[in-house]
């Protein structure tokens, strides 16, 4: 990430943007030595080398079906000007080259498995938002008086890459690069129902550089709708708490089947997200900004998830059917239960 990629610049996490970078992923560091020197032979500066490596400890190296097939991810930072974005991905900067040794060797140079880099430590915890969050939940609870309304516990979904690795089963959230959390309401969505999504701005609050809460279809982990920091989060509290200097810090927004009469709402029409679908909320907070890597979600205030409907129009929505449906997506998490703030609050 910008944070800790080499390339030439002052060091700082914006200057790190729009520069020229080279990453070498293998296992072997004899091939490793053999393509920094062809780079450094055609000019190419090694203060720009970055070394990804595939240890033999975690990969099963060959040709063989039983062997390990690798894949490559990159995500790109949001873009300010919609035309610069349209160009880079007609045309993206990026190019992969696969290095075959001429001649065979009988063996490698083995990478050893590299430590992994601990999250960010933030000496100050979120408590000192705990009094106005509170107060927060109480208000959204105010607005839903007379309302038919859930609320279900929100946990942290913690990063164990090694345990999914060495276990050889299905990673998801396992990145130190972010705190997760998850939340699985145990309801269907009508649309006579809304849920309220209530929260801390992880980047006003100075816990990170990116924030997001989304909604997805809990089958199939397909990302329905969302909100960021970016454009949605700040002010969104502002109407239950007009006169509280912390405001800035926490946001409330909705997620319902039509926004047309509501400001701060995320709208999802039945096309998109069925009446009978399970749903299950993330909220993730991006990049420490005063590290490397994210913050620990052991000090910060996860989200809430306050659901309402209007009980004359649909019948109670806890059906026996769903349960076992969440309790299978339930399966799909490494999950561990915030013990440092139970919820609900009040």
């Amino acid at each position: 990430n910008p944070s800790n990629i080499n390339v030439i610049s002052d060091g700082t996490f914006d200057d790190s943007f729009d520069k020229d970078f080279v990453i070498v992923t293998t296992g072997d560091n004899s091939m490793n030595d053999v393509i920094k020197k062809g780079l450094i032979d055609v000019d190419i500066p090694p203060e720009i080398f970055n070394l990804q490596t595939l240890s033999s400890e975690v990969v099963d190296f060959g040709i063989e079906t039983e062997a390990d097939v690798i894949g490559g991810m990159m995500r790109t930072g949001f873009f300010n000007d919609a035309e610069e974005r349209d160009n880079y991905f007609r045309d993206i900067p990026l190019s992969i080259l696969r290095i075959t040794p001429k001649i065979a060797r009988q063996s490698i140079s083995p990478l050893p498995r590299p430590p992994r880099n601990p999250r960010s430590v933030n000496i100050t915890d979120q408590s000192y938002l705990l009094a106005s969050y509170r107060e927060l939940g109480r208000e959204v609870r105010k607005d839903l008086f007379g309302v038919k309304e859930l609320e279900s516990n929100t946990k942290v979904i913690e990063a164990e890459p090694d345990l999914c690795i060495d276990d050889r089963t299905k990673c998801f959230f396992e990145n130190t690069d972010a705190a997760y959390f998850g939340n699985l309401p145990g309801t269907f969505f009508p649309s006579n129902g809304h849920f309220v999504a209530i929260g801390v701005n992880h980047v006003e609050a100075g816990y990170a550089r990116y924030s997001t809460v989304s909604l997805y279809n809990a089958a199939s982990l397909i990302a329905i709708g969302s909100f960021t920091n970016m454009n949605e989060m700040k002010g969104s509290a502002d109407r239950y708490l007009p006169d509280n200097p912390l405001r800035d810090q926490l946001y409330a927004i909705s997620f319902r089947r039509n926004c047309t009469t509501y400001s701060h709402c995320i709208e999802v029409p039945e096309s998109s997200l069925g009446f009978l679908a399970a749903t299950v909320f993330m909220e993730r907070a991006y990049l420490d900004p005063n590290g490397s890597k994210g913050s620990d979600p052991a000090i910060m205030l996860p989200f809430r998830i306050i659901y309402g409907e209007d009980p004359s129009l649909i019948p109670s929505l806890w059906k026996s059917g769903a349960q076992g449906l969440y309790k299978r997506v339930k399966g799909l998490f490494h999950t561990e239960e915030i013990n440092s703030f139970q919820w609900p609050l009040e």
